[in-house]
């Protein structure tokens, strides 16, 4: 696709990280639209909504992970693209791949879990849809699917995601596409209750996702960074005892702007601007991928306050269709 010289100097302007030599993908942000802050639907974001926001997210970011297609029972028997708005993120990162002329944001699909097999299956199957569909746009848009989110500890949920790890992985690379999970119990590779589901998933794995989170109080970005980092390479080894191949990934960590959260931190503007840039940089100079959870705060949640807001922007507070950067409070159109 032929782009014109002002449509050039507009998209370089916007996102000054394609004027530099930074490496693509290793620093990412978490991102789903789910409802906005006047309590509309699950799928109230349109397709050039999703586009706005990924604009958005490229003056800071370069990858990002989902975590649903959007499959519930209102919709599973509908075509994929027209589920709640997560089914369109990979279409839409699709298309600003090829409005770029190149993949400046890479996509790795969530897969949601459900005790429904219909469902679950309905689910997987679209996964496949959107990547094919986005990768039909824009080649290398999404690389990868990830199997579940924070379930591999639940009861038996281990062996459902190995299940549907081992199922898809032969339809995955035949598409190019890797498979893998995100959980929040990596450490336990060494030694918790979930080590041996653990080392069956890391076999059949390409990648794995960990969630790693500062301790808490904290209150001093490069200590946080510091004990990721340790977690991360503990973590890794330990996977790597099994698959050396394995690719091992952050995918989510993150700080508040602000409120309380569980566990708790010292949750202030600055302190999650002081983390996301370390974080940045630890990133770029480690070579991993990093995904921050998340992209833009999501006023809809209930529980501690601070699980409102733990996004690098927030919505416009009149829910009026422009974003603030927190860090900087700069507007976005």
């Amino acid at each position: 696709m032929k782009v014109s010289a002002k449509i050039v100097f507009y998209l370089l302007s916007y996102v000054p990280f394609l004027a530099s030599a930074q490496d693509i993908n290793y620093f990412g942000a978490a991102y789903s639209p789910y409802v906005k802050s006047d309590g509309s639907h699950w799928n109230s974001y349109s397709l050039e909504d999703i586009k706005k926001m990924m604009r958005i997210m490229l003056t800071y970011h370069n990858a990002i992970s989902t975590y649903s297609m959007g499959v519930n029972q209102w919709n599973v028997d509908g075509p994929w693209d027209k589920a709640d708005s997560n089914c369109l993120i990979a279409r839409a990162a699709a298309e600003v791949n090829r409005d770029y002329n190149t993949v400046v944001l890479s996509v790795s699909i969530g897969i949601f879990q459900n005790d429904d097999p219909n469902i679950q299956q309905k689910e997987i199957d679209n996964a496949f849809l959107a990547a094919e569909d986005a990768n039909r746009i824009r080649a290398g848009t999404v690389w990868g699917l990830v199997f579940t989110n924070e379930y591999v500890g639940a009861g038996n949920a281990g062996q459902k995601v190995l299940n549907m790890i081992q199922s898809n992985k032969a339809r995955a690379q035949s598409m190019g596409l890797k498979v893998g999970t995100r959980t929040q119990i990596c450490t336990q590779i060494w030694n918790g209750q979930n080590r041996e589901i653990l080392i069956e998933i890391a076999k059949a794995s390409d990648f794995i996702m960990c969630n790693l989170y500062p301790e808490q109080n904290s209150d001093n970005a490069d200590a946080a960074v510091k004990g990721i980092s340790d977690a991360y390479y503990s973590s890794r080894d330990g996977f790597r005892q099994h698959n050396g191949n394995l690719e091992v990934i952050i995918g989510e960590t993150g700080w508040a702007s602000g409120g309380e959260t569980n566990p708790p931190q010292v949750n202030t503007v600055q302190n999650q601007k002081d983390f996301w840039n370390a974080m940045k940089n630890w990133a770029a100079s480690n070579r991993v991928k990093v995904h921050m959870f998340e992209a833009f705060d999501e006023p809809w949640k209930t529980g501690p306050s601070g699980e409102k807001e733990l996004g690098w922007w927030k919505r416009a507070p009149d829910n009026s269709n422009y974003y603030i950067e927190k860090s900087t409070g700069k507007r976005f159109d």
